[in-house]
């Protein structure tokens, strides 16, 4: 898979997610949150692993972010904390958001060719 497919098949996942479904997908860490439930993605980190005579292979890792406007029902927040490793809030615009963090780790294994 190239970095650019990688990109397209996260987007698409992430589309496919019923509970919640999604209202938009973002691409990248957004300004302000149209609307919600929304899901952004970006890239976080991006580090070779190994090298071979040919290609190196690196692991790319991508923050997924959903937000949630605040909910009252306790139990709405008991599900999302047990369910996801790291949850928060954001302001954005004087509006405040519950957000879920998820690390989402990618291999590329003969990412980048090396020639000689």
């Amino acid at each position: 898979m190239t970095r650019a497919g990688i990109l397209d098949a996260i987007d698409t996942a992430l589309g496919t997610v019923t509970t919640p479904e999604f209202a938009v997908i973002v691409r990248g860490e957004p300004l302000s949150v149209p609307t919600t439930p929304t899901v952004s993605f970006w890239l976080t980190q991006h580090e070779e692993d190994f090298e071979t005579l040919a290609d190196a292979s690196v692991t790319v890792e991508f923050t997924i972010r959903c937000y949630w406007r605040m909910q009252s029902t306790p139990t709405v927040k008991e599900n999302l904390e047990l369910e996801v490793a790291a949850t928060g809030y954001v302001d954005m615009s004087g509006i405040t958001y519950k957000t879920a963090d998820i690390p989402f780790f990618v291999y590329l294994y003969g990412a980048n060719t090396i020639t000689v």
